[in-house]
């Protein structure tokens, strides 16, 4: 009989936390960042891009964006380049997504020396 309680309590521990979760997923709202940038390094793993200084703030330091299949680029004719063809110095802007609470996103920022979350797309603009 205790087995049955605990296993009955254990049950709704569990479904407790994922509405708990469920609800606090839903109060964030998906938003598309761009700002722009310049390389300041780049490997085949990742690169690394200073902020310009026009950007808003807590866009302005450096960022750190990893390789991966779904991010698009695009040299400055528009034209599709593989991530490895990025090079030191190139000019870019980056989209990408992240979730936020919509009372914070007067506030938004990325730490300097952060990874950019979810990158979209990179273009270069020079």
């Amino acid at each position: 009989m205790k087995t049955k309680k605990y296993i009955l309590i254990g049950i709704c521990f569990c479904i407790l936390v994922s509405l708990a979760f469920a609800i606090d997923r839903g109060k964030k709202t998906e938003y598309y960042i761009k700002f722009d940038g310049v390389i300041q390094s780049v490997d085949s793993d990742s690169l690394t891009v200073q902020g310009d200084p026009q950007n808003d703030a807590g866009q302005r330091g450096r960022y750190i964006i990893k390789s991966n299949d779904g991010i698009s680029v695009r040299n400055s004719r528009g034209g599709k380049i593989d991530f490895a063809s990025l090079a030191v110095g190139d000019h870019v802007e980056i989209l990408y997504m992240d979730y936020i609470v919509k009372s914070k996103i007067e506030q938004y920022a990325l730490d300097d020396g952060a990874e950019v979350p979810d990158v979209q797309q990179i273009d270069i603009t020079e």
